[in-house]
């Protein structure tokens, strides 16, 4: 029975139930649209710099408080002040580090100077001569545009603006930076509340350096610490500490502005940097370039940046590399994987995101043995040598005593652009967007029986398909004694695999998979930078 209050209303009530629930929704929809803000934490500078301790300089340093001959101590990797183990706290107390912010109302600064411990062959910017070579604490440096004068000089440009030297393009000036104090009580923090365009309206791209202080055999710390004394140090970012989503803030706060992104790391840290920017859907995209610290770094030797970061080069170079580099598109693909029903049930399907290539079979198994062992031993991968020497054993391992990957012809199906492919025996199938695989082999260039090959491109939207016979296959392909088995180019390809499980790899994160259907088109394109030749280009 209806209540007799309500009987003559059941219509208007379940209208408002109706609408109630309309609304109900869209707000749930509005919320889950609406962009998350990421905190990007910066050092508080009030307290103290931040020390990089040393055993032992690499050349004559001495102490910014009393002014002797450091034997242990450390240096700010922000603004060069140094100090022995015993006057560290003075030197916190004397000395103020390098700012990250000044006030809203300002719109110039003045040089920060520091004196002594210059740089090797230190010119002065006031009489042109060579500064820094008396063996005690004595000239300056600026903090900020790295100008080197005299203490007898320094009264001609003391109270004369700073306009941040070569790299002022790159650099985010203390005064177009705005932070705030964010969090609990206990855990507050400074964070990034704000970027806006400095008053000298010149070609400004703000430079972003995303690096993990673990990459390479040390090498990451030491990099994080370079472009910490070069830029604002709000703008080099410790992917060990910060996720790059977070970093990316810098970029929003910029929606007018293109933003450059050095990546110091390998193709692993590149994916992870162009999937967040997929995910934060930026007005402008940033361009991405590359300072290779990887194994493989196959993109990073198709985009120009070399095989590996080998020590050699100051970060001055690779600031004038990036202001050099031309800026080209790279096509990225997203890989659909449907798993097949087992007792009835099927697991979600998977989605992942691939710029440089893909493969299945004993390329990939590989790949997944070195990837457990690392996981499970890290310290018996401490550089590129010892890596590639276990990729060779575990391949030799695979060729002689495994085989796991045998008659993998049989076990799937490949179609390109909807047509079915006829296989030859094989053990590996990979499915290029670029050509450098496996640590700088071209599987698709030169000819095949003596015929052209087609032309393959970053940036054409075609992937190349290639088969992979066996582990000595693979080998002989790196030292250039065989040819791969081009299987053809597509636009769209699914490949089906059936019978037993089948290791696979996306730009050199492997896993296992069972018996499933996989689709790979195109996603996107990110703007990526391409190394300049330097005999063709002049100063930056």
């Amino acid at each position: 029975m209806v209540d007799p209050v309500w009987a003559g209303h059941v219509y208007y009530v379940t209208l408002l139930v109706i609408i109630l629930l309309f609304l109900v929704w869209t707000l749930i929809r509005l919320c889950r649209r609406r962009r998350r803000h990421y905190d990007l934490p910066v050092r508080d500078i009030t307290k103290g710099h931040r020390w990089v301790f040393m055993d032992e300089f690499p050349e004559p340093t001495y102490c910014s408080v009393c002014e002797s001959s450091i034997i242990h101590g450390g240096v700010c990797d922000s603004c060069h002040v140094c100090a022995d183990d015993v006057c560290i706290r003075t030197a916190d107390r004397l000395f103020a580090c390098k700012v990250l912010t000044l006030s809203n109302s300002a719109n110039s600064m003045k040089h920060h100077w520091v004196r002594g411990n210059l740089p090797i062959h230190s010119i002065c910017d006031i009489c042109g001569n060579e500064c820094g070579l008396q063996p005690r604490l004595c000239d300056r440096i600026c903090v900020w545009c790295q100008r080197t004068v005299h203490d007898n000089c320094l009264h001609v440009i003391k109270s004369a603006d700073c306009d941040f030297g070569r790299y002022s393009n790159l650099i985010i000036p203390p005064y177009s930076l705005t932070l705030k104090l964010v969090g609990w009580k206990g855990r507050r923090h400074w964070s990034v509340s704000g970027v806006s365009q400095p008053p000298d309206d010149r070609n400004w791209k703000p430079l972003l350096v995303f690096c993990n202080r673990k990459s390479g055999n040390g090498e990451g710390e030491q990099i994080l610490n370079a472009f910490r004394s070069l830029l604002n140090p709000a703008q080099v970012i410790d992917l060990y500490e910060v996720p790059p989503e977070s970093a990316l803030e810098l970029c929003n706060f910029l929606p007018h502005r293109t933003c450059t992104i050095l990546v110091c790391g390998g193709d692993g840290s590149i994916g992870w940097v162009l999937s967040a920017i997929d995910k934060m859907q930026l007005e402008t995209p940033p361009n991405i370039g590359i300072l290779p610290l990887g194994t493989g770094n196959d993109l990073a030797r198709v985009m120009g940046w070399g095989e590996g970061y080998a020590g050699e080069e100051e970060m001055e170079e690779w600031l004038d590399f990036v202001c050099r580099a031309k800026v080209t598109t790279l096509d990225r693909w997203t890989i659909n994987i449907v798993n097949n029903r087992k007792f009835g049930f099927r697991k979600p399907t998977k989605a992942l995101t691939m710029s440089n290539y893909f493969s299945l079979g004993c390329d990939a198994s590989i790949a997944l043995k070195f990837h457990r062992q690392r996981e499970s031993r890290p310290s018996w991968f401490k550089n590129r040598l010892t890596n590639k020497i276990w990729y060779f054993f575990f391949g030799a391992r695979d060729l002689i005593l495994e085989q796991e990957c045998k008659y993998l012809h049989r076990k799937v199906t490949v179609e390109l652009d909807g047509k079915v492919i006829s296989l030859p025996e094989l053990e590996g199938i990979v499915v290029l967007n670029i050509n450098s695989w496996g640590a700088g082999c071209p599987l698709w260039t030169g000819s095949s029986n003596g015929n052209n090959v087609p032309k393959a491109a970053y940036n054409d939207g075609i992937l190349e398909v290639v088969g992979l016979s066996s582990s000595f296959h693979m080998a002989q392909l790196h030292v250039g004694l065989a040819a791969p088995l081009r299987l053809g180019q597509a636009r769209q390809v699914k490949i089906t695999l059936r019978g037993s499980k089948m290791p696979m790899q996306v730009d050199g994160e492997p896993w296992e998979q069972v018996p499933c259907a996989i689709n790979i088109k195109q996603r996107n394109q990110a703007l990526m930078l391409v190394k300049a030749d330097p005999e063709k280009q002049g100063p930056p």
